[in-house]
């Protein structure tokens, strides 16, 4: 247990997210979801696994506290929560304690909630599977499992899996079910158990719905490296017939990334050694507990979405998605902005992300909320690489004439006209969009509170739009259908007419009209995201492991520890050219890493040219590594930040062991 208490202890930490050159913090909240559980009793919940059932209700459950963090004593029955509105509204309908089958549930967690596709042994299709890690040493078997063919109301023991080890710690951790390509039951699960082996990621095969197993294999590890920790697994199968694993691996480079292996029947993974390729593209990466999903939208292989505990993303409401099959990512919106800490259980610490159809796609997961973590659920309408967020605030820019929809007037009363204007940066220009049902969206001026409005319910072309009461009548939702590169149409539901500038090149000022669709520019708005959470960011030298940036007396060090307060960071717009950035210290806010004789210092920003210049960076792929980031100076083509005999300093760069000092991982 002591590598998984270390590990813990890791975990317990600001999120580690790098902000978008482009992104501006708001005063709004990002989009936190609906409540499934808050409990101050309980204030660190965590691994969310959920499902949607035939009937098309959502069921879900969770851990309601990590036992190391309680003393392994006072855990609660895994409890089972149900919506039937695409997660809006959660009722509790069932538990399993495990003390009722003579187990000890204060050393049960880390479950798994899977659905049988199809008739698995005499188990017909629809059959939920719950199984839960056992740590304690003195049970036979470290993985139990109970079914449900009633949708989730009552549950049976079904059986037991994974033989209580020997050497190592003895046990296993985060079972994972698929069904093979012959259909068959198999489990994946990280593996303590194995001598010579930190942790492997193992897998078991059920020829009779589950009751027995066998075929015992491991898909990832490496007996020569006790630094290797594979852990996390979570499968998918694509529309090609491909079965992907995705994982967290720790002790290689880069540390904690989320990787993939793929499989052509779910069980035959190539070699063992085999890392497979990372999630991410750049410095951006997926990192650590993923959550996974796959959504077949009609292109030639479906879109994967993946999103980590600890992703380094240009804000922390991004998640990664790919359409070639992992080839390739990108980074977009995701369902709830997670960040934060709480004692030892981090906020997204394995949630799920589920998609309820071919573009809409719910996430269900832990968030911090004050000083304790809550389970939380929300929804995003997904096309491609773009998505609007249920709650997210966004302005909308028409792609004809670029001017943003605004509410006509702060304090505008009921009844006001609907205009476009330049863009102001005010919430009069803000909307919040909130999805409702069956595609269509509320938008609500965050202004005044008023909702975008169809007046009367006219079916007339022209009629121009106004600001109303909150009524939930069909007057007031809006289906935004993607029409690329970030442009959306926006039709009302009462008059299947589509929200129009009223004229190429309208003027500002122009009042918003509705229109028959006509596949013209004057038709399509952009959505931007105004409530963008700023990350914090702590940057690791890529050749001294642990050693961060952190300042002292004003100078910049690399022996830091990542979770010092002198170790974290901003990385904000370019004081001298947003297009670059520069690097504000978080516990010294105004003070910026800036060169000066030679050395690296952190200053306070005098607003001189030549301060802005020496404090802004130009972001560069890792000398060392793709996936790592080095900082050429600003003012000084060819100079890099780098360390030397613990102090920063910048310098020119000839030899490997100055690249390799000039570059640092972006945590």
């Amino acid at each position: 247990m002591g590598n998984r208490l270390k590990r813990i202890s890791l975990l317990a930490v600001i999120a580690t997210m790098f902000m978008s050159l482009m992104a501006v913090p708001s005063a709004q909240a990002a989009t936190t979801g609906s409540v499934v559980y808050s409990n101050p009793a309980e204030p660190e919940p965590f691994y969310v696994r959920a499902v949607e059932l035939g009937n098309g209700d959502i069921l879900t459950t969770f851990t309601p506290r990590f036992p190391g963090n309680a003393g392994w004593v006072g855990m609660q029955p895994f409890p089972f929560y149900k919506s039937t509105d695409n997660g809006a509204t959660w009722s509790k309908i069932s538990e399993i304690d495990p003390n009722n089958y003579g187990l000890n549930r204060n050393q049960q967690g880390m479950t798994t909630l899977y659905v049988l596709p199809q008739q698995v042994g005499s188990l017909p299709a629809g059959t939920l599977l719950f199984a839960t890690t056992d740590w304690d040493n003195s049970a036979p078997y470290t993985i139990h499992i109970w079914r449900s063919t009633d949708n989730g109301t009552t549950w049976q023991f079904h059986s037991n899996l994974a033989a209580r080890g020997t050497a190592g710690t003895k046990r296993t951790w985060e079972p994972e079910f698929a069904v093979t390509s012959d259909g068959r039951l198999i489990c994946y699960y990280s593996d303590e158990r194995k001598q010579g082996y930190n942790q492997a990621l193992a897998q078991e095969i059920s020829s009779d719905g589950g009751l027995t197993w066998g075929n015992y294999s491991i898909i990832v590890g490496n007996q020569g490296d006790w630094n290797w920790r594979p852990g996390m697994p979570r499968v998918l199968k694509a529309k090609n017939g491909s079965y992907f694993m995705f994982f967290e691996m720790l002790g290689a480079a880069p540390n904690f990334a989320v990787r993939f292996k793929t499989s052509p029947d779910g069980i035959n993974w190539g070699s063992p050694t085999d890392l497979g390729k990372v999630v991410g593209t750049g410095i951006y990466r997926a990192s650590q507990t993923p959550e996974v999903a796959y959504i077949d939208d009609g292109t030639a292989n479906g879109r994967f979405y993946v999103r980590g505990m600890t992703d380094v993303v240009s804000s922390a409401n991004k998640m990664f998605t790919s359409g070639d099959n992992g080839a390739t990512w990108t980074q977009m919106d995701a369902p709830l902005t997670v960040k934060g800490t709480n004692q030892s259980t981090p906020a997204a610490w394995s949630g799920t992300l589920l998609p309820l159809n071919s573009s809409l796609l719910l996430e269900v997961n832990t968030v911090k909320v004050g000083s304790r973590n809550e389970i939380r659920a929300n929804v995003a309408q997904v096309d491609k690489e773009s998505s609007i967020v249920s709650g997210g605030i966004y302005k909308l820019i028409n792609q004809n004439n670029q001017l943003v929809l605004d509410n006509g007037g702060g304090g505008s009363p009921a009844g006001t006209k609907v205009i476009q204007w330049n863009d102001l940066g005010l919430d009069t220009q803000r909307w919040r969009l909130d999805y409702r049902n069956s595609g269509f969206f509320r938008a609500m001026n965050v202004n005044n509170g008023l909702i975008l409005d169809n007046p009367g319910g006219a079916t007339t072309p022209g009629t121009n739009v106004v600001l109303w009461t909150n009524n939930e009548l069909n007057t007031q939702r809006w289906k935004f259908t993607y029409k690329g590169n970030g442009y959306y149409t926006s039709m009302n539901e009462r008059s299947g007419l589509m929200l129009d500038n009223a004229g190429g090149g309208a003027p500002a000022g122009t009042k918003v009209i509705q229109w028959t669709a006509n596949s013209l520019d004057t038709q399509n708005w952009k959505t931007v995201r105004t409530d963008v959470e700023v990350p914090v960011n702590q940057l690791e030298s890529f050749n001294i492991t642990n050693s961060f940036i952190r300042y002292q007396d004003g100078r910049g060090k690399i022996d830091g520890g990542q979770y010092n307060a002198e170790s974290q960071w901003k990385i904000v717009g370019g004081l001298a050219d947003p297009s670059a950035f520069s690097i504000e210290s978080v516990s010294s806010p105004g003070h910026y890493l800036r060169h000066r004789d030679g050395k690296i210092w952190l200053e306070p920003s005098n607003n001189t040219a030549l301060f802005k210049q020496d404090a802004t960076w130009k972001l560069r792929t890792g000398l060392s590594s793709p996936w790592a980031a080095s900082f050429e100076s600003f003012n000084i083509t060819g100079v890099f930040m780098r360390h030397r005999n613990g102090v920063l300093e910048i310098s020119s760069i000839s030899t490997a062991l100055d690249q390799q000092d000039a570059t640092f991982y972006v945590k």
